[in-house]
């Protein structure tokens, strides 16, 4: 703490010399780090209340609220002390003078109202004194009198300022001295300073060692001039006998530190002139930016491309707000919020919600009315075409719902209508779900009329069974055929085959195959091959190929694969039917009858194995002789 490493000494006198009151009054109070001491005189009357003491007290009080060796603060205590005299005065106006010191025991500062006075003493000299607010002491400031002749001069009472006063209150405050050990200050009253001049005060100090000390003597000086009447006086000795030192290096960190700032200061100034400058040519780029994005966006809004417009006018509103022109930003926004209306709506159309798409159209439609910078006629036409998407819409719906009650006819009348409208207005979405809906609806159309011939089909060939098991054989035929065209006609070909198979069956019946000749081979022989499938007997292939009504030679060699009987002869007397093998004659015993091959129906191929080709070529003999040309029945029933 300042105070324990420095020596401050107080001493001091008053007293009421020749009169029953003492109108003066010291105090004074050292806190830990700064000290205060006050002197006052009392100026008025009043057998009551002490004005210096209670102005003393009110310097005091404040100083220990706010203590500080400022000067706005010292210069603070003297105006309250002012302002309690100006209240107290009630019977009479209150007035004193008053001096004070405040240090904080390395530096002092002092203030003055009215005539009371602070001497300082340097090395046993004065250093310093306070000056007089007194008429007298502007006379010397002004030289009108000479500096030794103030302290008698008869003007020395004549206060310009002092607490109390009615006119403007003008305390003197000093700046702030520097101490140094052995620094003595002297507060006085003019009681004192009137009868004891600087000159002597230097004396008794030289020769005090304390304050009490060189009080007394001053007091002893006083008392010297048998003066017959003497005021009150009143003398406070202050011996700074070691001041607190302070650091040394603190003074340069303080001089850097306060030179840094105001190099910040300087160049916070300096920024705050660059960013100005900068800021001058932001808005000046702003304000231009401002109608060149106006005009570009005015040139998209005549192309019909309203997102780029959009932008533009967004940009060209935020260059008006930088530049503050509130009136252009307005007209912006009203550019834009028309622009983003279309811009909603387009949008919309292609989200296929058309609803929202007019009313955003109609919401737009609004806005521009009466403006020519908007293409009214094309926001027109964007709303008609959404109108026609939505009746496309509207009537696919309608066919939906047929098409989910089975109404095919219906639903394709509505698909059809909805996609000629589709088409004219251009609407490629809407067509292409409508070419859709007809396919389904060609699709559901076909397995209807398939399922229907079928029935039909099926009923034919129905009738085609009872005819047949009626033996109404050629009604059957004809039923059968009727149902294998329907079956043809949708493509059933299981259907098909199986109505040729009761064709044939039927035509077998209503032309069964004709009985076998008497003349046959006898019972008993092996089975004659033939040409006939399956169970057929096959047909006999010996002398295939020969001449009709020729005998075949008794050792004639069977062909590989046929095994003819040795020396059987071939029937003679029958002539084979074209695509139809002879059938042996019963009768003959040595022969066998060769079944009837079956028609080949008209629209079936025959196997080509089954029947043996009536012009076949003969086989020649190999060995033996040719057989007798047209040998009679009788004849090749003799032949062993």
């Amino acid at each position: 703490m300042r105070k324990d490493n420095s020596e401050f000494i107080t001493g001091f006198l008053s007293e009421s010399g020749s009169f029953v009151r003492n109108k003066d009054y010291f105090a004074y109070a050292q806190l830990d780090d700064i000290a205060c001491w006050v002197i006052a005189r009392g100026l008025d009357n009043d057998q009551e209340v002490e004005s210096a003491e209670l102005a003393a007290k009110s310097v005091l009080g404040y100083f220990l609220q706010k203590p500080s060796i400022s000067r706005y603060r010292i210069r603070r205590y003297l105006q309250e002390a002012h302002r309690v005299l100006q209240a107290e005065s009630h019977r009479v106006r209150l007035k004193a003078s008053l001096t004070v010191i405040v240090t904080d025991y390395a530096r002092v500062r002092y203030g003055v109202a009215g005539n009371t006075r602070m001497y300082q003493f340097r090395n046993g000299r004065l250093q310093w004194q306070s000056k007089d607010q007194s008429l007298a002491q502007q006379m010397v400031d002004g030289e009108e009198i000479a500096e030794d002749a103030l302290d008698q001069h008869e003007e020395r009472h004549n206060l310009l300022s002092y607490l109390g006063t009615p006119n403007e209150f003008r305390p003197f405050v000093s700046k702030k001295l520097p101490l140094y050990d052995g620094d003595v200050f002297l507060l006085a009253t003019p009681g004192l300073w009137e009868k004891v001049n600087p000159a002597e005060m230097q004396d008794g100090l030289q020769e005090a060692k304390d304050p009490e000390a060189w009080i007394d003597t001053l007091e002893d000086v006083l008392l010297s001039k048998q003066e017959h009447v003497v005021q009150n006086y009143t003398a406070a000795a202050i011996f700074a006998n070691k001041i607190f030192k302070t650091d040394p290096q603190k003074k340069w960190r303080i001089i850097k530190r306060v030179a840094l700032i105001l190099l910040v200061l300087a160049l916070a100034g300096g920024g705050a002139l660059l960013f100005k400058m900068k800021e001058a040519e932001r808005i000046a780029d702003a304000a231009t930016g401002m109608f060149e994005h106006e005009t570009a966006g005015d040139a998209f809004i005549a192309e019909g491309d309203y997102p780029k417009a959009l932008k533009a006018y967004s940009d060209a509103r935020n260059a008006a707000n930088i530049v503050k022109n509130k009136i252009q930003a307005t007209l912006l926004a009203k550019k834009i919020r028309i622009t983003q209306l279309i811009v909603d709506g387009d949008t919309a159309v292609k989200d296929e919600q058309y609803t929202k798409a007019l009313d955003k159209y109609d919401k737009a439609l609004k806005e521009m009315k009466g403006r020519d910078d908007f293409n009214e006629s094309e926001i027109l036409e964007k709303k008609e075409k959404t109108q026609s998407y939505v009746l496309v819409m509207q009537w696919k719906k309608e066919g939906d719902l047929l098409f989910e009650g089975q109404d095919y006819a219906g639903a394709e009348a509505y698909y059809q209508k909805a996609r000629k409208l589709a088409l004219e207005t251009s609407f490629v979405t809407g067509e292409k779900e409508l070419r859709t809906k007809l396919d389904e609806v060609a699709s559901k159309k076909t397995g209807i009329d398939k399922e229907k011939k079928t029935l039909d089909g099926d009923k034919l060939e129905k009738q085609g069974d009872e005819s047949y098991a009626a033996q109404d054989f050629e009604g059957a035929i004809q039923s059968y055929t009727m149902a294998q065209e329907i079956y043809q006609e949708i493509g059933v070909l299981e259907k098909v085959l199986a109505m040729e198979r009761k064709v044939t069956k039927a035509e077998e019946k209503l032309n069964p195959p004709a009985a076998p000749s008497s003349a046959g081979a006898p019972a008993g022989q092996p089975s004659v091959q033939g040409t006939g499938a399956g169970s057929q007997p096959p047909a006999v292939q010996v002398n295939q190929g020969a001449p009709v009504n020729q005998t075949a030679p008794a050792n004639q060699t069977a062909p590989v694969n046929q095994t003819a009987p040795v020396n059987q002869t071939a029937p003679t007397n029958q002539t084979a039917p074209i695509n139809q093998a002879v059938p042996v004659n019963p009768v003959a015993p040595m022969y066998q009858l060769v079944p009837v091959p079956p028609v080949v129906p008209t629209n079936q191929a025959a196997p080509p194995a089954a029947t043996a080709p009536a012009t076949q070529p003969v086989q020649p003999p190999q060995a033996n002789p040719p057989a007798t040309a047209n040998p009679t029945q009788e004849e090749a029933a003799k032949t062993p």
